[in-house]
């Protein structure tokens, strides 16, 4: 007996040792202090040059990760509201941890490393709104009105090249993925829907999959259609080709979520006309979801399966 607790001692005295190990000594790597029901989750403060700020990020790593293998990484928006409903605002979160830790179990999908990029919200509005196709707005009461939501502090592309420029290097140094352009994806709702799909347009040599859930088409707006019809214009300009890049997009039927069909319809009619079909679009619309990580939660493993399946 005397000797399973000096032995269970010993052990316990090396796992710092063996966790300082596993990411190189690297202090900037910590456990975080959320709650997950499968899988690691890792906290990191980096500093953005682009945005001139510290930005906090959360990394989910699966049941069995090993620096030895390469990972899918899928970038999400809005981090702070991924795993631990115990910590956010409105008590709900996407529960991403269980739901992937579900799929792999179920070998539905590959294992994949999930990064949660926090957002703030007196700066989330000018973070997440696509600067470029302000250019096609024709309006300008509707210009303006979208300058005053976003406080004239548009940092869309600067918070994108945070991402691509910083954060990504970060990871794919300290953590084991997989860096090529279909393992490497975007996505999330509303104005992350928003700024995923322009992520897509904006960077296609890095990601090859954008999944946008109930994206706010109307751009901070109500049922206006100047910013959706600026966004196709856009498209037609700079969406990535079909035959190498894959969208995946959805929306409930309650409120806010109710007001995106329209909307949604005449983006899937777009995006088939310049060559998405079949495999490499989806839309689903879901009765009964609204505008909620709640109902994010109830849906998320769909486009986790588009993004990730394990052919």
């Amino acid at each position: 007996m005397k000797k399973w607790i000096i032995a269970i001692l010993a052990l316990a005295m090396l796992m710092p040792l063996i966790y300082v190990s596993f990411f190189k000594t690297d202090s900037s790597i910590k456990p975080s202090p959320l709650t997950v029901t499968s899988g690691s989750l890792y906290h990191l403060d980096v500093f953005s040059p682009e945005m001139n700020e510290t930005i906090k990020v959360d990394v989910w790593t699966p049941d069995g990760y090993s620096r030895k293998e390469k990972y899918p990484v899928v970038y999400m928006h809005d981090g702070q509201n991924l795993f631990d409903a115990n910590s956010t605002w409105n008590h709900q979160a996407w529960e991403i941890d269980s739901v992937m830790g579900k799929l792999i179990a179920e070998n539905s999908i590959k294992p994949a490393i999930i990064v949660g990029v926090y957002s703030t919200d007196t700066t989330r509005l000018g973070d997440l709104m696509p600067e470029k196709p302000l250019q096609y707005l024709e309006n300008d009461t509707i210009k303006n009105f979208i300058a005053m939501m976003c406080r004239d502090n548009y940092r869309a592309d600067e918070y994108l090249a945070f991402i691509v420029n910083t954060l990504r290097p970060v990871i794919n140094e300290k953590f084991a993925t997989d860096t090529t352009l279909m393992s490497t994806s975007i996505m999330g709702s509303s104005m992350g829907g928003l700024i995923s799909i322009y992520g897509l347009c904006e960077y296609p040599h890095v990601f090859g999959t954008a999944a946008c859930l109930s994206t706010h088409w109307t751009g901070a707006l109500g049922g206006n259609e100047d910013f959706p019809a600026a966004m196709r214009r856009y498209f037609i300009q700079n969406l990535p080709r079909s035959t190498t890049h894959k969208i995946y997009m959805d929306n409930g039927t309650c409120p806010y979520d109710s007001v995106y069909t329209p909307y949604m319809r005449r983006m899937v009619t777009l995006f088939e006309s310049l060559g998405y079909k079949d495999r490499q679009l989806k839309w689903n619309i879901y009765p009964g979801h609204g505008h909620n990580e709640q109902s994010w939660a109830r849906r998320v493993e769909v486009p986790l399966k588009f993004i990730l399946k394990n052919q």
